[in-house]
């Protein structure tokens, strides 16, 4: 063999293991990503608070059966909406990403459209991206990209499937 068409077959080789440890690599990132948004289980939520846009936070407790908003004021709530709130914590993740990827002004983060606090785990909805119709949620030190209607004033504002 010649030495051009060995040293083409051996960067083509090179080239080659190189891509395979890359996709080898991201692949395993992507299995230790959690594919919710929050590893909580929406049937044991007893705590919610709810910010939108910057209106005071309302503050919804569970006790037995039923929902209870303690803050602004003291009422039944509405077992539904807030039992619709309280799943977004499963909410499935397209995508996920470190916070530092995004500038948080540009993507909503900054000012975030509503603020959700499921028993102490805080989610921040920022805005929809470009191109594929998904909403930034910052979680902890992460930020995941889900469906649009898995957000706080969607959700809301939708009425339950019978």
């Amino acid at each position: 063999m010649k030495r051009m068409p060995r040293n083409r077959l051996l960067l083509l080789c090179v080239v080659l293991a190189l891509v395979a440890t890359v996709l080898w690599l991201g692949a395993r990132e992507e299995r230790k990503a959690p594919l919710t948004l929050t590893e909580l289980d929406p049937q044991a939520i007893t705590r919610i608070e709810l910010s939108i846009s910057r209106q005071p936070a309302q503050v919804f407790e569970k006790r037995g059966e039923h929902w209870w908003r303690l803050s602004p004021s003291r009422v039944r709530g509405n077992d539904e909406h807030l039992q619709r709130l309280a799943k977004l914590a499963a909410s499935p993740v397209a995508r996920w990403a470190t916070a530092g990827e995004f500038d948080p002004a540009k993507v909503g983060l900054a000012q975030p459209a509503a603020t959700l606090v499921l028993d102490g785990v805080r989610l921040r909805y920022g805005a929809l991206s470009a191109l594929d119709n998904l909403r930034y949620v910052a979680v902890g030190g992460r930020v995941a990209l889900v469906p649009q209607q898995d957000s706080p004033e969607i959700t809301l504002a939708m009425r339950p499937a019978k």
